[in-house]
C-alpha cells in the first residue's frame, strides 16, 4: 500500500484529502505544518508528498526544497496542491524547488487521483532506472539559493559549510568556522535560546533530528527568522557518531508577509466593524432623541406626542436588537433553547419572507428528515439573513430563483465538492444539512474569505435592507448549535449556502 504524506495548516483540508486517499487504497499520513511533516518523514517512509503553499512558519516551497536537500528524502515525489491564483508563477517557482505538479484547489477527485497515480507511476520509473552508484548514499552537501547547508562535528566545529552562510549572515565562511556551534548560538535571540540549546544537545545525545525555527542576530545586528533541520548523527565504527549534516535557510520574508497580512486583515475588520456599528447607533440614537424632543415640544394633541414616543420606542428595540446581536457575534449569547424542529423553523421562514414574492422558489424538505431541534427564535434569524441576501441577489433577474433543501448526511459521506470549508472540522456523526441556493449575482472569488465577516458588504451603498452583520450573525448562531455554515459563490454564477446541524437518527 503506497503511503502519502498531505500538508495543510487547514485541518477540514487534510481531512477531505484523508477520506478520498483511504477510500482509494493509499495510508496517509497528515501534518498541519511543515515542521511537523518533516519530523514525520524522520520516522515514516513515505512514496508521495501533497502540500499547501502558504502556511504559517514555512511555506510549501521551502518545505520543498528542504526535502530536497536531504538525501533521504529527495526521491519522494511532491505535488502542491494550492489555491493560488497565479498559477503560472506558482507552476514556475514549483519547477525551480523540484516538485512535481501543481494542482489547484479545489480540484475534481477523480482528475487528482488520476494525478497522484502517474505522479506515483512516474517515481518509480524513475526509482528503477538508477543506477547503484546513484542509488549510493551522498552526504556532499547540495546548495540551494536562500539555503545554507552544513556539517557539523561532535564538539559543535563546523567541518563543512556553504559560502552562503555569509548572504544569510554577513560572516564569512571562515567566521562561521572560528566561532563554532558555541559562538553560533550566542547570537540566537533570547527568547529562542534555550529552545536551540536543548534542540542542539538532544541531537547528540538522543540522535533526534533538529527540527526548529528561531531568530538570529546577523552581523549588522538585524534578526533574521532561521528554520534549521538536520539528518541524524553519523560516523564510522571506530568513532561512532560523530558528525551530522543540516540545512539552515531564511524564512524571514514568509513569516513578516503573514504578519503583515494578518495585522492589515485585522485592522479592515476591526474598521468596518466599529465604522458599522457607529453608524447606526448614531442614527438610531439621533432618531430617538429626535422623536422624544418633537414629543416636548409639539403643540399638537396627545394623538401626535403618542405617535412620536412610539416611533422613538420602536428604535429603541432596533437599538436594543442590535446590542443583541453584537453580544450573539462576541459569544455572550449562549442561550439556545432547542424548543423547535428545523423542518419546522425552515418552513415558517420561507413561507414567511417568500409568500406573495415575485421571486420563484422551491422548498424541498423530503419525508424522513433525521430530528434536529433548534431554537426557535435563533435558527430564525439565521436562515432569514440568508434568504434575504438570495433575495437581493437574485431581485435584478427576470430568471432569479431561489432553491432551499435539507437531507439527511452522516459527515463522512459529504461529497468533496460540497464539504463546507472552515477553520475547524464537525466531528463525525450525523446532521441535517440546509441548502439555501440562488441563481444570482454571485461572488468574486477574492470575496469569498470576507462575506461573513460584520458590516462587510458588495451592495451599493443605497442598498440598506441586509447591510450590516448578516450573515456573520447566521454563522455564529449556527455555530452555537454545534454547525457549520459554508458560502460557495462564482460570479454571476449564484450563491450555495451549506449549513450542516447536528441531527439525532432515530429520535422525535
Amino acid at each position: 500500500m503506497k503511503k502519502i504524506l498531505i500538508v495543510d495548516d487547514i485541518k477540514v483540508n487534510l481531512k477531505v484529502l484523508e477520506v478520498l486517499l483511504t477510500r482509494n487504497g493509499y495510508a496517509v499520513l497528515s501534518a498541519m505544518s511543515a515542521r511537523k511533516a518533516l519530523s514525520l518523514l524522520q520516522e515514516h517512509i513515505c512514496d508521495l508528498i501533497i502540500s499547501d503553499i502558504q502556511m504559517p512558519e514555512m511555506d510549501g516551497f521551502q518545505f520543498c526544497r528542504l526535502c530536497q536537500l536531504d538525501e533521504k528524502l529527495k526521491h519522494i515525489p511532491f505535488i502542491f496542491y494550492s489555491s493560488a491564483r497565479d498559477q503560472k508563477q506558482i507552476r514556475q517557482q514549483a519547477r525551480k524547488v523540484g516538485a512535481y505538479t501543481v494542482v489547484r484547489k479545489p480540484a475534481d477527485p477523480a482528475q487528482l487521483l488520476k494525478t497522484i497515480n502517474t505522479v506515483l507511476n512516474d517515481a518509480l520509473n524513475r526509482t528503477m532506472a538508477l543506477t547503484g552508484q546513484e542509488r549510493c548514499y551522498n552526504r556532499r552537501l547540495d546548495p540551494v539559493p536562500g539555503t545554507v547547508g552544513w556539517t557539523l562535528d561532535a564538539n559543535g566545529d563546523f567541518t563543512n559549510i556553504t559560502p552562503a552562510v555569509e548572504r544569510l549572515t554577513g560572516f564569512s565562511v571562515k567566521h562561521i568556522q572560528e566561532m563554532g556551534k558555541s559562538g553560533w548560538l550566542n547570537r540566537v535571540h533570547s527568547s529562542d535560546e534555550e529552545k536551540v540549546r536543548n534542540a542542539y544537545k538532544q541531537l547528540f545525545q538522543d540522535h533526534v533530528p533538529l527540527d526548529i525555527v528561531y531568530r538570529f542576530k546577523c552581523r549588522d545586528n538585524r534578526f533574521v527568522w532561521l528554520v534549521e533541520k538536520s539528518g541524524t548523527p553519523y560516523g564510522n565504527q571506530t568513532q561512532g557518531c560523530d558528525r551530522v549534516d543540516g540545512f539552515t535557510a531564511d524564512i524571514s520574508a514568509g513569516i513578516t508577509d503573514l504578519e503583515r497580512r494578518m495585522e492589515s486583515r485585522e485592522q479592515r475588520v476591526i474598521q468596518t466593524f466599529s465604522t458599522g456599528v457607529s453608524h447606526d447607533l448614531d442614527n438610531m440614537l439621533n432618531g430617538i432623541a429626535d422623536y422624544i424632543q418633537l414629543s416636548a415640544t409639539t403643540t399638537a394633541g396627545s394623538r401626535e406626542r403618542q405617535r412620536f414616543l412610539a416611533n422613538a420606542l420602536k428604535i429603541s428595540r432596533s437599538a436594543l436588537a442590535l446590542n443583541r446581536d453584537i453580544s450573539c457575534l462576541s459569544g455572550e449569547d449562549k442561550a439556545v433553547k432547542k424548543n423547535s424542529l428545523l423542518t419546522r423553523v425552515v418552513a415558517r421562514v420561507v413561507r414567511s419572507l417568500l409568500q406573495g414574492s415575485d421571486i420563484p422558489c422551491r422548498v424541498e424538505i423530503p419525508r424522513g428528515v433525521w430530528p434536529c431541534r433548534v431554537d426557535t427564535r435563533l435558527m430564525a434569524r439565521a436562515l432569514e439573513h440568508v434568504i434575504i441576501n438570495a433575495c437581493e441577489a437574485v431581485a435584478q433577474k427576470n430568471d432569479g430563483r431561489i432553491e432551499v433543501s435539507l437531507q439527511n448526511i452522516s459527515i463522512e459521506d459529504i461529497p468533496v465538492e460540497k464539504r463546507p470549508v472552515s477553520e475547524t472540522h464537525p466531528n463525525p456523526g450525523s446532521y441535517v444539512q440546509v441548502v439555501i441556493e440562488d441563481n444570482g449575482c454571485g461572488i468574486d472569488d477574492q470575496y469569498l474569505d470576507q462575506v461573513c465577516l460584520p458590516y462587510f458588504s458588495l451592495k451599493p451603498k443605497d442598498m440598506k435592507k441586509g447591510v450590516g452583520l448578516s450573515l456573520a450573525i447566521s454563522r455564529a448562531i449556527i455555530a452555537g448549535h454545534g454547525g457549520e455554515m459554508a458560502v460557495h459563490s462564482k460570479k454571476n454564477h449564484g450563491t450555495k449556502i451549506l449549513i450542516i446541524l447536528p441531527a439525532e437518527p432515530g429520535g422525535t
